[in-house]
């Protein structure tokens, strides 16, 4: 009897210290998610370019095109995603995808645009119905 207890004995001990070596992670100290919206990192999103493109129809019609990049290098693991694009100067908001997928470059149209006018776009990366932190591009085509 005494040989069968020695080993359930060790084993009980084994698995009552297994517990005590854990460490608790505390989410809400954890700011270096850009999915999060309390991001605390670097910028996330990058002005590439603004320019007018022709889309022919029927109809056919120009719209203006505001490009940018997502700085994927801070994504703490591959994952896909979209961009809320708030349009500070219309009011709208749009999601948009990348083009093409997976490049990390996106565009926004904009129907409406004059030459000249500064336009400004608060961008928030979203997946799985969540925002990140909102930040501000703006740019000016000429």
């Amino acid at each position: 009897m005494r040989s069968t207890c020695r080993p359930l004995l060790l084993c009980a001990l084994w698995l009552g210290f297994a517990g005590c070596y854990k460490d608790d992670v505390d989410v809400s100290a954890r700011t270096d998610n850009p999915f999060d919206a309390d991001y605390t990192g670097p910028t996330v999103f990058a002005l590439d370019s603004i320019f007018v493109e022709q889309v022919v129809g029927p109809p056919s019609y120009s719209r203006q095109v505001v490009q940018f990049k997502v700085n994927d290098g801070l994504f703490l693991a591959p994952a896909s995603y979209q961009v809320e694009v708030h349009d500070l100067l219309e009011g709208t908001r749009t999601l948009v995808g990348q083009v093409p997928p997976g490049s990390h470059l996106l565009r926004f149209h904009r129907l409406e645009f004059t030459p000249g006018q500064e336009v400004c776009l608060e961008l928030r990366l979203t997946n799985n119905n969540a925002f990140g932190r909102p930040e501000t591009i703006c740019g000016t085509w000429p």
